[in-house]
């Protein structure tokens, strides 16, 4: 971007999903994603190539990235919304690799598990997407439409923050609140191919119904706000569920007397830095499609670094019938904290 009225250079460059703020773009979606398989290495060292011929430009250059934190379009973006070239070759990563081959192997290693809607996102910035006529609000709706919608199998989705919806819900109803991961996580858990429900304050709903359709989830059949949850409870005196907070302490008795079932929800290369021993490994985005893994038949306790998507994941496992789930408050973070012992694999 040049200001002609003022320069004959340019200020600053967007660059999309090539180079973060102390990250740079993934080259491993489209084979993970878009599964077009032989293409991780090879865009790798494209990668590489467009750095390095990048990092010959000036250092005060502007770079406007296209993601921030919290994005899986990278595994470290940082959260600073912008940087200059010169901050980047200095504290950037990728800039400090010497060769083609560490780089390769540094850009690959820890990657995330890219989101089910990526796939969707390939043919809908192929193809284009349905044409929505601009944002609009879905109709609002009562306690008999909500209880159908449940009855019915529907996903309902509560955007209020974790611990409140802990505190109290609508039985079957899934918690991902409206933060700065929601697409991420919506993302993985929401399909495509049905309608959903939200249950929120008009802001967030409003704010929630542009961020789905941003990634192509556009059925949004309508929304309760949260005075519903206190109307469902007092009608015909039905009982809220909750989400028992558990600390580190207390989570590791009931491992070693009581024998817990502990669900690690965190991304594959957070469990192989560090995980509780005895867990079972299943990321967030693959706990519906495998609940035949987490027994019934006694407690469970759901764990992530540090609070968050445990709460989500815990949400679903309440949704889809069990019903002695816990949330490990703080995570693993708080467990280490304590000092209690984690297992460390080799890599």
């Amino acid at each position: 971007m040049t200001d002609t009225a003022a320069a004959s250079e340019p200020i600053g460059v967007a660059t999309g999903d090539f180079l973060f703020v102390g990250d740079v773009g993934r080259p491993d979606l489209l084979e993970k994603a878009a599964h077009v398989a032989g293409t991780i290495e090879s865009s790798a060292r494209t990668l590489y190539r467009s750095l390095t011929g990048f990092a010959t430009r000036p250092d005060w250059l502007q770079i406007w990235p296209g993601h921030g934190a919290g994005s899986s379009c990278g595994k470290g973006i940082s959260a600073i919304p912008q940087s200059t070239l010169g901050y980047e070759r200095r504290f950037n990563w990728a800039f400090r690799c010497r060769t083609e081959d560490e780089f390769v192997q540094a850009v690959l290693r820890g990657q995330p598990d890219p989101p089910k809607y990526f796939a969707q996102m390939k043919r809908l910035n192929k193809e284009g997407p349905r044409i929505l006529g601009g944002f609009t609000r879905p109709p609002a709706v009562g306690l008999v439409e909500v209880r159908e919608a449940l009855e019915g199998g529907a996903l309902v989705i509560d955007l209020r923050k974790a611990l409140a919806f802990a505190v109290g819900h609508i039985p079957g109803t899934v918690n991902i609140p409206q933060n700065a991961s929601f697409t991420s996580y919506a993302g993985w858990l929401i399909p495509y191919d049905r309608d959903c429900w939200l249950i929120g304050d008009v802001a967030d709903v409003d704010t929630a119904v542009r961020d789905l359709a941003l990634i192509g989830l556009d059925r949004i059949a309508g929304y309760a706000e949260p005075a519903l949850i206190d109307a469902w409870a007092s009608a015909a005196h039905r009982n809220l569920g909750t989400v028992p907070q558990i600390g580190a302490v207390d989570l590791a008795e009931s491992l070693r007397h009581h024998g817990a079932t502990l669900v690690d929800v965190r991304n594959d290369s957070e469990w192989t830095t560090n995980h509780i021993d005895g867990a079972r490994h299943i990321p967030l985005g693959h706990l519906v499609d495998r609940l035949t893994e987490v027994p019934r038949t006694k407690p469970v306790v759901v764990q992530c670094l540090s609070g968050g998507r445990s709460s989500i994941g815990a949400s679903l496992l309440k949704a889809h019938g069990f019903e002695h789930v816990s949330n490990l408050a703080g995570g693993i973070s708080d467990w280490i904290k304590q000092g209690l012992p984690v297992v460390t694999e080799d890599r």
